[in-house]
């Protein structure tokens, strides 16, 4: 996406690198999908989670979508349906391919294929969503603006890893002039950057709580 001479990859790439550094330095180990302006397959980025042994997965865009009027940083999880219909168009344009990650379903017919991943994702949905919770309090509480629905869901391909929580950030959009400025900001994009690490640290911890309780 690119608008106005800002293109969504490049600034997108500074933001998660400042991300990064504010991460690792409160203890967070980060593995990057890429750290220069290379492009990665959807596949790939998710590979590389899970040859990380992530716990969290996190997708950073912003996007230019121009249905609905999309504006404000929202924050989206992986379901089979669609929240609604600009979800469902946004997802379609960042869905290449469409891939299964974290469980050999090699031999394995549609519907064995169907009940092992129901299973996988019946521990990683709930905190895929603590996590899109987390992401969305954060950023409104540092000033957002949020989108009118800050949590939607739709079937994100890169999404799909079965047994990683996985969240996909859309800042702000492009295609709004409020949000185009605020990404133009530095400051502004400073303050976000902060907001989205410390929620990450705070679901990190909550995360680590709660995991005992759900295995039981």
């Amino acid at each position: 996406a690119e608008r106005d001479g800002l293109t969504e990859k490049d600034l997108m790439l500074s933001f998660a690198l400042s991300l990064r550094d504010i991460l690792v330095r409160d203890g967070i180990d980060v593995v990057m999908t890429r750290d220069s302006d290379i492009f990665v397959a959807l596949e790939n980025r998710v590979a590389f989670a899970h040859q990380a042994e992530g716990n969290l997965f996190i997708s950073l865009h912003a996007d230019v979508l121009q249905q609905g009027g999309a504006k404000g940083a929202t924050v989206y999880t992986l379901s089979d349906e669609a929240s609604d219909t600009a979800t469902e168009h946004l997802a379609a344009r960042h869905n290449r391919s469409d891939i299964i990650a974290g469980a050999d379903l090699t031999g394995s017919d549609d519907q064995v294929a169907g009940i092992l991943l129901d299973l996988a994702r019946q521990e990683t949905e709930p905190r895929s969503v603590a996590a899109a919770k987390a992401l969305t309090a954060g950023m409104k509480a540092a000033g957002g603006p949020m989108n009118r629905r800050p949590i939607r869901n739709a079937g994100f391909s890169v999404l799909k890893s079965a047994d990683i929580p996985s969240v996909l950030i859309e800042i702000g959009f492009l295609s709004s002039e409020r949000d185009l400025n605020n990404l133009r900001d530095p400051i502004w994009r400073a303050v976000m950057v902060s907001a989205i690490a410390d929620s990450v640290a705070k679901w990190r911890d909550t995360d680590a709580a709660l995991k005992p309780l759900v295995r039981q």
